[in-house]
């Protein structure tokens, strides 16, 4: 794959879609293989409905692909492989590899809210040193986010999956995808950005060219530095690709959700995103309406 290449307008339609809502979050394994996912935002009179955990390794050169399974709460799951691409120029790595495991049920807690243990996520430095320090090894774990899916009475809403074939597509300038075969009853949606290998800067100092990346839904400014004081309402002033879920290290992974503008009744829209340097890992985009 050319890191040159500029990914534009890839046609990309849901793997699934699903009753209900979503919540989700991550946690950043560089150097670990394991790690603790904090998930919080379901409602009490919830009903659960499904579970996806998606994760990330990059693999060194002339090395097989990485093994499919993880635990959660020292359970393991076997995963499937959606998508891989380059690597996002660490030394000797030569590709990355983007899994989804089908987490059941029984594995969560009776109300979804909880701390979710992951392990068995092959990352050859176990100790948690700092990624730029320590980059040597076969595997190197990015980072798994858990994504849970649920229904409450009087909330009428679709969740709608989007993985391959965007799932391990590396790029370092622009990204853009066109989310098709949706139908939007709201002028609002909830939408999840999974994403590996964003930093701030290096180790924990922070470098602008890093951390200015843009994030765009549907033509409208989502994320990144504030224009000026006209910017749209719905804007985060950060980035979304600042590895905000290994903060402050090791950093590398991020599961950003946002509440966005929709157009009502539209059926497809585009996402896209704008580094000046960082190179980046498209894992998965949720989308609830």
């Amino acid at each position: 794959m050319d890191i040159n290449a500029v990914k534009s307008d890839i046609d990309v339609s849901p793997f699934q879609v699903i009753e209900g809502e979503h919540v989700a979050n991550g946690v950043g394994l560089r150097n670990r293989g394991g790690g603790k996912i904090n998930l919080r935002g379901i409602p009490i009179n919830a009903t659960l409905n499904k579970a996806y955990l998606y994760w990330c390794v990059l693999v060194k050169v002339n090395m097989p692909p990485p093994n499919s399974t993880v635990a959660i709460n020292g359970v393991t799951i076997n995963g499937t492989l959606v998508g891989t691409g380059a690597s996002p120029l660490w030394p000797l790595m030569d590709r990355n590899y983007v899994y989804r495991a089908d987490v059941p049920l029984y594995l969560l807690y009776i109300a979804g809210n909880g701390d979710y243990e992951i392990s068995g996520v092959p990352s050859s430095q176990g100790y948690g040193m700092s990624p730029w320090e320590n980059y040597s090894g076969d595997y190197l774990a990015e980072g798994a986010t858990l994504v849970i899916f649920f229904r409450r009475t009087g909330y009428n809403l679709v969740t709608y999956i989007y993985d391959a074939p965007i799932s391990g597509i590396m790029f370092y300038n622009v990204f853009s995808a066109n989310l098709l075969q949706f139908y939007a009853t709201k002028s609002w949606a909830k939408f999840t950005m999974i994403g590996a290998d964003g930093q701030a800067g290096f180790d924990v100092g922070s470098w602008y060219a890093c951390s200015r990346e843009e994030s765009y839904f549907g033509g409208i400014r989502i994320a990144g530095p504030l224009q000026d004081s006209l910017s749209s309402p719905f804007q985060d002033a950060d980035s979304d690709w600042n590895g905000h879920d290994g903060e402050p290290l090791n950093q590398l992974w991020d599961t950003r959700t946002h509440i966005v503008p929709i157009k009502l009744y539209s059926h497809s829209t585009n996402v896209s995103y704008k580094s000046f340097g960082d190179r980046l890992v498209v894992c998965a985009f949720i989308l609830t309406i």
